[in-house]
């Protein structure tokens, strides 16, 4: 049980890496992934290229073993998705699936597949596929453990013109949760890639009472329908 929830032991055995990145002596990679292991909701800010997507994909994995759950990520572009994916699966990790239009009828149908059989641990999906019945139909048969909302800097420095759908994932999480009876809010993962934003994270227990602080000195608190950040910038 202890090894499960290890996440440098799974870090060696899913990636073969003996230890996480550090950025300025801090091991921000290795605390956003515990982080979102115990099931806080968390802000990630990392450089391009900095290793952002190993701190929701970690977890994702270690979740799709020991409770069988699924990991969300919503995602801006159809490429990143197929990137993510097939990345992983060079490394001999097959649990990523992605579900977009760009996919040929067989291909979305085995994909579909999959998610609904539970070979999958990580769905990567469009904010538009969101709207789909199928979606929502196959989501709702899963027990999905963390929304991830990867490049969210691409919202945050545009606003919602950027893709309307975004003002959707809200309404979505919200109404998921209510329609599986959840008893605690669903964890939520923004993952942001940013050249000017000091590198850090911030993470909650994600309740209406949440007044804990991260140990970088970041905290937050969630509503029924969003995740609020107030974030003190990491200086050194």
């Amino acid at each position: 049980c202890n090894t499960q929830l290890n996440v440098l032991h799974n870090l060696k055995t899913f990636f073969g890496y003996e230890q996480f990145r550090t950025y300025e002596g801090e091991p921000l990679q290795e605390q956003a992934a515990q982080a979102a292991v115990k099931g806080k909701s968390l802000l990630a800010i990392f450089p391009t290229g900095g290793g952002k997507s190993l701190t929701f994909q970690l977890p994702a994995l270690m979740e799709g073993r020991s409770v069988h759950g699924l990991t969300i990520v919503i995602s801006p572009l159809q490429s990143l998705m197929k990137d993510q994916v097939d990345n992983l699966a060079d490394r001999g990790i097959t649990d990523a699936v992605t579900i977009n239009g760009l996919l040929d009828p067989i291909t979305r149908a085995l994909s579909i597949q999959r998610v609904q059989d539970g070979e999958a641990s990580l769905l990567y999906i469009s904010p538009e596929m969101l709207r789909s019945k199928t979606i929502e139909k196959i989501l709702m048969a899963r027990h999905v453990v963390r929304f991830v909302i990867d490049e969210a800097h691409c919202f945050s420095s545009w606003g919602q013109d950027f893709r309307v759908d975004y003002l959707y994932i809200g309404k979505f999480i919200r109404e998921y949760q209510q329609n599986k009876k959840c008893k605690k809010p669903t964890p939520r993962v923004l993952a942001e890639s940013s050249e000017r934003v000091p590198y850090t994270y911030a993470s909650c227990g994600c309740d209406k009472s949440c007044n804990e602080t991260s140990p970088l000195r970041r905290n937050c608190c969630s509503s029924d329908s969003t995740l609020t950040l107030n974030i003190d910038p990491l200086t050194g």
